[in-house]
């Protein structure tokens, strides 16, 4: 009687004679395979904690940046003035939620071993909401300096801002196709 040796795959099926799910690989390969796989899933992760370390440190940086800049704006050292720094103050608070964003994603994928598609909409939202934001500060800017905008500069910003306005509503679309098919 011969014996018949019986390998349990990752995935929990059973091959006979030492075969794998893996195109019957030798079983050298296998356990090469086995040692190496979890090294490399341990740097993986590694390498994403390192990264969202960076992506932290980069957004208290930013956060940093932003208040001593505001702050060095309230005293007079601004060009534009006041309404100019709470356009900086509101723009760049939304790159340091955007850089958050980010962050999030990675610890999304450390925590559950893959990335979710709802960050990046948010992401989206939010660099859109951004460059409406902006576009409407040159705007008021220009008007409060009694600067013309040539019929050009108009269509260019009117045509971004709609672009923008339309982005948004098409990521409130996915978000809530997204939240149905949870539902489901």
């Amino acid at each position: 009687m011969q014996d018949e040796h019986v390998q349990t795959t990752e995935h929990g099926a059973a091959g006979a004679g030492g075969a794998s799910a893996h195109g019957g690989e030798s079983p050298q390969a296998a356990r090469l395979r086995h040692a190496v796989t979890p090294w490399l899933n341990g740097a993986d992760t590694f390498v994403y904690i390192l990264v969202g370390v960076v992506f932290l440190v980069g957004a208290l940086v930013m956060l940093g940046y932003t208040v001593v800049t505001f702050l060095q704006s309230l005293n007079g050292h601004a060009e534009g003035g006041f309404p100019q720094a709470v356009i900086t103050l509101v723009n760049d608070l939304l790159l340091v939620m955007i850089i958050m964003e980010v962050l999030r994603t990675v610890l999304s994928y450390i925590e559950e071993g893959g990335a979710s598609l709802r960050p990046f909409l948010f992401i989206g939202a939010i660099s859109a909401t951004r460059r409406i934001l902006a576009i409407g500060a040159e705007m008021s800017i220009s008007g409060e300096t009694q600067r013309q905008l040539t019929r050009e500069d108009f269509t260019r910003r009117m045509t971004d801002l709609g672009i923008n306005a339309l982005v948004i509503l098409l990521i409130v679309v996915a978000l809530y196709l997204l939240a149905q098919r949870d539902m489901e």
